[in-house]
């Protein structure tokens, strides 16, 4: 480990938004980003409201270990509590039992939230999630589902259903990436919903 920390400052495993926006708090005193496999399998699993209704990654059992990173902070163990704070606001208020604490690759502090899976076994499939997707785009247009999966994929998080998924919404929206995807989803609200019905 480089000099300027140790397995004694504060990280959080990240493996989803939190990779692209951690937040004002947490995004000023993070100091490395460090690649980490997921402890736990991972799958797009739960329907978000922050994300228009669409899904979002958490841990589940359908799901496979992704390439997450540890993000180390600044901070020392006296500082916990506080970083409980700021991760228990960025992930919207969950039960706070939902916010867990591990050791983690080499690091003797992690946080994790560990939201639960909303979506039922036979919703998590790609046409499924796809459908979810679009809809969420007229729900959020500025935090949906679509740019979600997108910013994932450039990440570097992949699950077991991440590249049919993203193809299944390529096919229902005729798009040719997912950035027009989501222009399409947000632009043909009338023609898509009859598809998603």
């Amino acid at each position: 480990m480089p000099q300027d920390y140790g397995p004694s400052n504060l990280a959080i495993f990240a493996y989803g938004s939190l990779l692209s926006d951690p937040g004002v708090e947490i995004g000023a005193r993070i100091i490395a980003r460090v690649l980490c496999p997921s402890p736990w399998p991972i799958e797009y699993a739960r329907r978000a409201k922050l994300r228009g209704d669409g899904p979002t990654l958490v841990l589940h059992k359908t799901g496979g270990i992704v390439q997450g990173r540890l993000l180390v902070l600044d901070m020392q163990q006296g500082a916990l509590d506080q970083l409980r704070e700021w991760l228990w606001e960025r992930e919207g208020r969950p039960r706070r039992e939902l916010l867990k604490q591990m050791t983690c690759g080499g690091f003797d502090y992690v946080l994790y939230c560990d939201l639960e899976a909303t979506l039922r076994e036979d919703e998590i499939n790609a046409e499924s999630l796809a459908r979810m997707a679009i809809a969420s785009v007229r729900n959020s247009a500025a935090r949906n589902a679509i740019r979600y999966l997108a910013q994932n994929i450039e990440h570097g998080i992949v699950t077991p259903l991440t590249f049919d998924y993203r193809d299944a919404i390529l096919r229902r929206t005729g798009a040719a990436d997912l950035t027009e995807a989501e222009a399409v989803a947000l632009s043909s609200t009338d023609r898509l919903k009859s598809e998603l019905h």
